[in-house]
């Protein structure tokens, strides 16, 4: 076992081993700094509740921002007018209606009919109650998939600590659901591909994050999961259309062009919120051909990587990292708050390093992955600075290192508590 992980270890004092050895990462301080940090979240959604509930309160956004218009959205299609969903003004005032407050801003719907689906129960109950039990029931399915990953309770402070989950709670977003559909599916492949295929079809709810799946199932025969995904894409069409009506998907598919022209074209979300290799281009100003082409070539590169490491002999779990950290590069539309599904490869990451020992630089790396979600946003808006690429590229360099020095091995869970032995 690497001896870095010793708090005494030799070379900690130094730059190099700083950073090489990253002895300064042990059991004590992931212990500590993650439960201080989930502390200072706990105060954040206080002061948000607070701010909420200020009626005099300036630039006026309610908790869980993101999740208003999944709970206005599902309220119209429980009222008989789902397609109402995909006008800016029906939206809106549902927007509004649904927290009782006209000073919010509009939030767009631009998810297919299948999501909408999703969240149709909470359309049942007031929206402080919705937005907890989403919360509750997304966080649960994130936990779940990382204790699969790594056992014990210290890595279940880790996840909950982690800054691209804890913006997902305070946002009311979406990425816990991603990543435990992508990373579950990952998990359920070799052993139950039928049901993996469940998760990647239901992933589909949001498009951009479903690319890299079926060319990896196809490189590598995966065919079960792969007829498995295309059956449950093709039910979840045919069904909320049955729910819906026809109409609704004809309103979202016409929707569609003009939603990205809004986003990738116009920016209305703005090009520092974007964290992929297109957002970075169109923030230095770049033309938005040479953005898409800029982001077709990585994504391309990172494709064929991909689907490399698939087709190697490497640890299942450097396979996994490396599908949902290429999930991340290859789309042009990625928010922070996306960065939730980086908590799989961190964590597929750190249980070959508990196997096989870490490799120089690797436990840095990994911090900067967990850590660097706080930041991104931050960087892109007001510094001009968008690294997520670079972050992310790192990460898949380290991925390509690690898949090429452990022979193809199933990867038991993991304890962090193994630091102590060390």
């Amino acid at each position: 076992m690497d001896k870095s992980l010793n708090l005494d270890s030799a070379g900690a004092g130094d730059t190099g081993g700083f950073l090489k050895d990253a002895a300064w990462i042990n059991l004590y301080r992931i212990r500590a700094y993650s439960k201080i940090i989930i502390a200072f979240a706990l105060i954040a959604i206080l002061a948000s509740i607070a701010y909420s509930r200020n009626p005099a309160a300036k630039n006026y956004q309610p908790l869980g921002i993101d999740f208003v218009k999944c709970a206005a959205a599902s309220r119209l299609a429980l009222k008989g007018h789902p397609q109402e969903a995909y006008d800016p003004t029906s939206q809106w005032a549902a927007e509004k209606a649904t927290i009782n407050d006209p000073r919010i801003g509009f939030e767009v719907w631009d998810y297919p009919p299948s999501f909408l689906a999703m969240v149709l129960p909470f359309s049942l109950m007031p929206y402080d109650l919705a937005l907890l039990l989403w919360t509750v029931l997304t966080l649960a399915a994130y936990l779940l998939v990382i204790r699969t990953i790594v056992k014990g309770p210290d890595a279940m402070w880790v996840a909950i600590a982690f800054p691209g989950a804890l913006i997902n709670v305070l946002d009311g977003q979406n990425g816990l659901l991603t990543m435990s559909l992508l990373a579950g599916g990952i998990l359920l492949l070799e052993n139950r591909p039928l049901l993996a295929g469940l998760l990647f079809g239901l992933l589909t709810y949001k498009p951009q994050f479903s690319v890299l799946v079926p060319i990896v199932l196809i490189a590598t025969g995966h065919w079960r999961a792969l007829i498995s995904a295309g059956v449950t894409v093709l039910l979840l069409v045919a069904l909320t259309a049955l729910l819906f009506g026809i109409p609704t998907w004809q309103a979202f598919i016409a929707n569609v062009p003009a939603t990205s022209h809004r986003l990738l074209v116009v920016g209305d979300v703005g090009f520092g919120k974007i964290q992929s290799v297109f957002g970075a281009a169109r923030l230095w100003n770049l033309s938005v051909a040479a953005s898409y082409t800029l982001q077709a070539i990585v994504s391309l590169i990172v494709a064929a990587v991909v689907v490399w490491i698939w087709r190697q002999p490497a640890p299942f779990a450097v396979k996994g990292a490396a599908l949902v950290t290429g999930t991340l590069m290859v789309t042009p539309y990625m928010i922070d708050y996306d960065m939730a599904l980086l908590a799989a490869p961190i964590a597929w990451l750190a249980c070959e390093g508990l196997r096989n020992g870490f490799l120089p630089y690797e436990k840095s790396i990994l911090f900067l992955a967990w850590i660097f979600p706080l930041f991104a946003r931050g960087l892109s808006l007001f510094g001009g600075l968008p690294l997520t690429p670079i972050v992310l590229t790192i990460v898949m360099l380290a991925i390509l290192r690690r898949g090429s020095t452990t022979s193809d091995v199933p990867v038991r869970p993991r304890s962090l508590a193994r630091l102590e032995a060390v």
